[in-house]
């Protein structure tokens, strides 16, 4: 029998009761890790706003027991081998996150628009050379994005401890397979988790081919859609220069090709659907 099991404990309980605000986030974003795992599982990888079938709702089930003593204790069960599997990847996600969050010291990293900057000078330097997109996509793993696809369902969770009125609470999951695997979050261990699960930054600039369709100039961001794949995807870029670049190919049928950026977001990229960061026309 594979399960979850929840509990909370300290301020953001009040006699072995909780909020209807925190077990409503908890609990959404608990579901939410599910079914991130469960679509990396069935369909070796997860994309960005990716949506699950009626057939994976009925596979992503799990069946609460009473809540219990303690805090506030509540448990989820499923006998089901691809629950198992699905659980298991949550466990091989979540525990190396855990384990960097516990040891790296979080530094606040230069804007994506500061980045830019130095990726367009080691591309006009020549230290890189970059590749196309078509043959980045072979050698890019996707399975990083299903970690990072999990673990931001997680961070969301256990963010009820990062409240200012939270004090001192605690909030663990277990996560019930072989062997049970316990993480527990405080304040400090979760805003150690967010930190590095939300950190953004640049990887080595690729070759793009894209069609734009919106451009927006108070954000500094565009969609388009990538030739390659057929996806949509968010352009960003840096300031008005590359506004006036990009513009000329709004709402064209000539692909704009150009130097971007992949988004890595907690260490991951979706290589189909990430976000790309504008360096310069080609």
């Amino acid at each position: 029998m594979s399960y979850l099991h929840l509990h909370f404990e300290g301020e953001i309980t009040r006699n072995h009761t909780v909020s209807l605000r925190t077990l409503g986030q908890s609990l959404h974003h608990l579901q939410g890790a599910v079914n991130r795992a469960h679509l990396d599982v069935r369909y070796g990888e997860v994309w960005k706003n990716a949506r699950l079938s009626a057939e994976d709702y009925a596979e992503t089930e799990l069946w609460s027991s009473a809540p219990r003593d303690g805090g506030y204790i509540i448990e989820f069960f499923q006998n089901s081998p691809r629950i198992e599997r699905t659980l298991k990847r949550i466990v091989s996600a979540v525990t190396p996150a855990m384990e960097k969050s516990r040891t790296q010291a979080m530094t606040n990293a230069r804007s994506l628009a500061e980045q830019s900057a130095l990726r367009e000078q080691q591309v006009k330097t020549g230290i890189i050379d970059p590749e196309s997109y078509e043959n980045y996509i072979p050698t890019a793993s996707q399975h990083p994005y299903g970690d990072r696809a999990i673990n931001k369902e997680i961070d969301q969770l256990v963010s009820v401890v990062r409240h200012r009125n939270a004090g001192q609470s605690t909030i663990e999951l277990i996560v019930g397979t072989d062997t049970p695997q316990p993480f527990k979050f405080n304040r400090v261990s979760s805003e150690n988790f967010h930190s590095l699960v939300s950190r953004r930054n640049l990887g080595d600039p690729l070759i793009y081919s894209v069609k734009v369709t919106e451009l927006d100039s108070a954000n500094k961001t565009a969609k388009v859609i990538n030739v390659v794949t057929e996806r949509m995807v968010k352009l960003q870029y840096k300031s008005e220069i590359e506004f006036e670049m990009i513009k000329r190919y709004l709402g064209v049928d000539v692909p704009m090709n150009f130097i971007g950026s992949p988004v890595y977001e907690g260490g991951a990229y979706d290589v189909k659907g990430g976000d790309v960061f504008f360096i310069g026309l080609t």
